[in-house]
């Protein structure tokens, strides 16, 4: 059974296949220290119960639906020349269509977490790109809406002691 923590894993692997496919791009991003920020939309009711969400709820909990993150990575010379998003776990990817501004794709996953759904990132040039993801999943057989999305801006050259 996944935790609460390997479902934001998974939504955040989901985010990664979203994004990664921009550093594995050729051409579209520069090599160099990048920064990204996701903002995530994934009720945590989806992880509850219905007796655990009446429960909050009568407590007068609030239940959090979002999540904002922001990280850094490095995209090595190598990783900006490759042309092929990489795998994600019990995930494949379908109707792939990628042009100079643009990457879209729509995603499907198997396991403890099922669903659909699609991503699309723009490029504005090779510094800066953006986009969002739509995921139809069901977890344990309770149906859970994701929802994210991303930008990332290029810092520089030189990605210090970010891997």
């Amino acid at each position: 059974m996944l935790s609460r923590n390997a479902i934001f894993l998974r939504a955040g692997l989901i985010a990664l296949l979203a994004t990664m496919p921009v550093s594995a791009l050729a051409g579209h991003v520069r090599a160099g220290l990048w920064e990204q920020t996701f903002h995530l939309h994934m009720p945590m009711t989806a992880m509850m119960t219905p007796e655990q969400t009446a429960r909050m709820q009568a407590m007068g909990v609030q239940i959090p639906t979002d999540r904002t993150t922001t990280h850094r990575y490095c995209v090595s010379a190598a990783d900006a020349a490759i042309d092929k998003p990489p795998p994600v776990h019990n995930c494949t990817t379908s109707n792939v269509v990628y042009t100079a501004r643009t990457f879209a794709a729509d995603i499907t996953c198997t396991g403890e977490m099922q669903g659909q759904g699609h991503v699309s990132v723009t490029f504005d040039g090779d510094q800066h790109y953006s986009g969002g993801y739509m995921f139809n999943a069901s977890i344990h057989g309770r149906p859970m809406d994701v929802s994210n999305s991303f930008e990332a801006t290029w810092i520089s050259a030189d990605c210090g002691t970010e891997k």
